[in-house]
């Protein structure tokens, strides 16, 4: 059966100071492991001249481990960076650590407990693909990419300041130092980048040269007697990490919107908020959960890595709590549950009279929407129009044809394809209605929120939030559709049912879908599926705003800056705003054909 996760790292513990994997290769040195990344890595790189220079700096490793490297480039960059400095740190790993391993390896350097404690506390599950967390108010961002490291390096776009080659011995792990990675860490290479290594291996250093690395033997470090240095002297051939252009203006206040503005500020771009109206996303309440299905396929990476994003991003805010949620057989049978919670054994579900996702949450977006949008500038006026500048970038207009903003890109999330005006594309996005409720509730509510096809959530003080309906081609009244929750309520769960009292609040929003139930998150497309400069959007998120907007947000956020995305190459591609178009010019041909 194919897997959602990578297996985790057998960890011999015989030698305390210095625990070893499987392969027989040590995490770090007994004798000083944080000294032997300094030496090796950090001043082969020379990274505090690098830091105290300012700008982005993207450090590529080979080999996250422990995530030892990782801290002691943070610490560094925390002491010697000026304010306006980002550091990208994006790793390979094959083999991830438990949580609990890597408290106990890191527990070893106290000289970086703070930034261990930081680490350890998001520690990324072992799923697929990258994993993306943030730290330092977002100027340090960690991605690790759980993979075999030539398919893991296929799927990254970035120019690379510095490489960590941190991978097992040659002689362990082959597969870690062919060809095709060096190949790739060329590929992603700036002009002058430097790498680390502690092997002198022949082939490692073919290996490099080969790929355009000047390659030079050093002393090494404690009993080793050399370590490798090298300087890429290739020509650039990944895109260059351009910092945006201007302002940004953002179109919708809702979760999409406000993520994407989050995202935005944080990189220290200005950002302007423009919308107005009630958002879709002000429920009562939200409830969080995986988007889940059976295959490992590029868009399941991304939305499950979005959803365990998000989660870590709400954890620091107001409004959220873990609650756990049980998703019971309905008509879809024990047996597909059963399949995902073991294509997802290690990262939070397992199959227990249903499939129990112990990350679920829910959300309280009076509380967490505010958070969010923090003191950003907001126009509280809708965005009626847009258009092109002569000097570049977009006037955003309101509805009596004033400007509102201007902007060198502007980012369209207004949820169900609400798009000004002059916008010289279309989105095939869908309006699909939707109605909650809240009942009294006469007795307990389920231990943790329960799902079936509807749903149904204890909110506390004997009120039960319940949906959600969903009115494809037919409007229902609030009366017609709290009869249809409370009938499918009863069917499913009777006991529940028969303690269901008065409705004390009822809300209806629209969801924005797309024709695959995917999200799009990217460049404006036009109808050959050709970015629009200076457009963007992040649309279609349906009934899973909260969980797949942060990362998205993200996405959009790293291509505007040129920053290393978030998502891998073939997961972006799946969820481009432009693969509508490009489907319709595929089939067109076809036809024609």
């Amino acid at each position: 059966m194919e897997s959602l996760v990578r297996p985790f790292a057998q960890i011999d513990w015989s030698d305390p100071a210095a625990p070893r994997a499987a392969g027989g290769d040590v995490y770090f040195s007994a004798e000083n492991g944080l000294a032997e990344t300094e030496a090796v890595f950090v001043k082969a790189c020379r990274l505090e001249e690098r830091f105290g220079a300012g700008g982005t700096v993207i450090i590529g490793e080979l080999g996250f481990g422990t995530g030892l490297n990782f801290l002691a480039a943070w610490q560094l960059f925390e002491r010697v960076a000026p304010e306006n400095a980002r550091l990208h740190f994006v790793s390979v790993e094959g083999f991830p650590l438990r949580q609990e391993d890597a408290v106990r390896a890191l527990a070893a350097f106290p000289q970086v407990s703070r930034h261990a404690k930081a680490l350890t506390a998001h520690w990324p599950l072992p799923l697929k693909g990258p994993q993306r967390r943030v730290f330092a108010g977002g100027r340090v961002v960690l991605t690790v990419f759980h993979d075999e490291v030539a398919a893991a390096l296929a799927q990254m776009d970035f120019a690379a300041d510095a490489w960590f080659l941190d991978g097992f011995a040659p002689a362990l792990n082959a597969e870690m130092w062919a060809d095709a990675g060096f190949a790739h860490i060329a590929r992603l290479s700036k002009p002058g980048a430097r790498a680390g290594t502690f092997t002198v291996a022949g082939a490692v250093r073919r290996g490099l040269s080969q790929a355009g690395f000047a390659v030079e033997k050093v002393p090494g470090f404690g009993r080793k007697r050399e370590r490798l240095e090298a300087v890429f002297e290739g020509p650039a051939r990944a895109r260059a990490n351009t910092p945006a252009n201007g302002p940004v203006a953002v179109i919708g206040a809702g979760i999409a919107g406000l993520a994407c503005a989050r995202s935005l500020a944080a990189r220290s771009l200005p950002v302007t908020l423009v919308g107005a109206g009630k958002s879709a996303s002000a429920g009562p309440a939200v409830l969080m959960t995986p988007r889940l299905e059976a295959a490992d396929r590029p868009h399941v990476r991304a939305t499950l890595a979005a959803f365990e994003y998000g989660r870590a991003m709400y954890e620091a805010l107001p409004g959220f709590e873990t609650s756990g949620a049980l998703r019971r057989a309905a008509g879809e049978g024990a047996d597909r549950l059963e399949r995902l919670a073991a294509m997802m054994a290690g990262a939070g579900l397992h199959y227990e009279d249903g499939l129990v996702m112990e990350r679920a949450g829910l959300i309280r977006p009076d509380a967490l929407l505010p958070a969010l949008k923090g003191e950003m500038t907001h126009i509280a006026d809708r965005a009626a129009a847009v258009r092109p500048l002569d000097n570049g970038g977009w006037a955003v207009l309101g509805e009596d044809g004033q400007r509102l903003t201007e902007a060198a890109h502007v980012i369209l999330a207004t949820g169900a394809g609400d798009w000004p005006e002059g916008v010289p594309a279309r989105l095939p996005v869908e309006a699909l209605p939707g109605q909650v409720a809240v009942f009294a509730l006469e007795g307990d509510a389920p231990p943790a929120p329960v799902t079936w096809g509807h749903y149904v959530a204890g909110l506390g003080e004997g009120r039960l939030l319940a949906g959600a309906t969903h009115e494809r081609g037919k409007t229902l009244s609030a009366e017609e559709a709290v009869s249809q929750i409370r009938a499918a309520i009863t069917e499913a769960l009777p006991e529940l049912g028969a303690h269901l009292g008065n409705v004390e609040q009822t809300w209806r929003g629209v969801r924005a879908t797309l024709p695959d139930r995917l999200p799009a998150a990217g460049p404006v497309c036009d109808d050959r599926g050709e970015a629009i400069d200076g457009l963007w959007t992040l649309a279609g998120l349906g009934a899973r705003g909260f969980a797949h907007a942060p990362l998205l947000a993200e996405t959009i956020a790293s291509a505007i800056t040129g920053e290393p995305s978030p998502l891998e190459r073939a997961g972006a591609a799946s969820l481009h705003p432009g693969r509508f178009a490009l489907r319709a010019l595929k089939k067109g041909g076809r036809g024609k054909g």
